[in-house]
């Protein structure tokens, strides 16, 4: 399991316990066998031969010029200062796609994968958090990664991310944990984090998005939109509605309290718990292959 593998010696059961969706956890040299995934080669390879998206971005700022197109015009830009991030990398190559793959499968979620390459000397972008649970394999250089625990948005959604000007706002203290080429560090969803190169740095980030009961919800929204009662449109309720005030909310909490009962009749349906299980693993694969090869 690749878990274990990035863990090493400590075990699995104590760090989903302990850090997994809770605190950073980082480990050395356990991410030796993945470093052919994280090269210039294969950077070099995204830019020139696939359509991956490419962002760049110079202590903060976004390069607001056209996507390189040749290794060296990349180069250049990377000499410039810009860090050069690929995104869904694992769309266009098929080491990248089966580590993406593994992580979903043994961890459950959608995968945002990312290849990051950062100039000595420089950062990309500052204080942050994302919504995903992160795991960063550094593959080459070294990076340090500045930490604190985000009590201003904790446990933020995809669509409603708090602004780097909130993390100015954080109080909680601030840790530094360096990464070299092999090592690993795990970042929880929400946790405050940037990162600094002292030197020329390449890692893969691997975001993984953990279904919420919140999903649950779309899922029994899903099977409900397919029975005309839940389709049906309300009542007029504007002004030229014969209902006052008072008859249109007693109309409302009826109906209401009908969809209540039927939610809690759907939650409780024996069946939808494998349902959500295998529907949500099948659709989070499919997410991570290779474009142009899903099933």
């Amino acid at each position: 399991m690749l878990l274990d593998e990035l863990l090493n010696d400590f075990p699995r059961e104590r760090f989903l316990r302990e850090h997994y969706q809770r605190t950073p956890f980082s480990g050395r040299a356990s991410a030796q066998r993945l470093l052919q995934l994280g090269t210039w080669s294969v950077v070099d390879e995204l830019v020139e031969q696939t359509e991956c998206d490419l962002l760049l971005a110079r202590q903060g700022v976004p390069y607001t010029g056209e996507r390189p197109r040749t290794a060296k015009q990349a180069r250049e830009l990377f000499s410039q200062g810009y860090t050069l991030v690929l995104r869904q990398p694992d769309q266009h190559h098929a080491g990248l796609s089966e580590l993406a793959r593994t992580f979903s499968a043994e961890l459950h979620g959608r995968i945002n994968l990312h290849l990051y390459c950062t100039p000595a000397g420089h950062h990309g972008f500052g204080w942050h958090c994302d919504p995903e649970e992160v795991f960063i394999l550094q593959t080459l250089g070294r990076k340090d990664y500045l930490l604190r625990e985000n009590t201003l948005h904790p446990v933020p959604l995809p669509d409603a991310l708090p602004s780097g000007a909130l993390a100015a706002q954080e109080t909680t203290p601030v840790e530094t944990r360096t990464l070299g080429t092999g090592d690993f560090i795990y970042i929880p969803a929400g946790h405050w984090h940037m990162a600094q190169a002292p030197e020329e740095a390449l890692s893969i980030s691997v975001g993984l998005l953990a279904p919420t009961l919140l999903d649950v919800l779309d899922a029994v929204r899903a099977n409900l939109a397919s029975n005309p009662v839940w389709r049906r449109r309300l009542p007029a309720l504007g002004y030229a509605s014969e209902l006052d005030d008072v008859k249109k909310l007693e109309v409302l909490r009826t109906l209401f309290t009908g969809l209540g009962s039927e939610l809690q009749r759907a939650l409780a349906e024996p069946g939808l718990p494998l349902r959500f299980l295998a529907q949500t693993a099948r659709f989070y694969l499919r997410s991570a292959g290779l474009r142009g090869s899903r099933r």
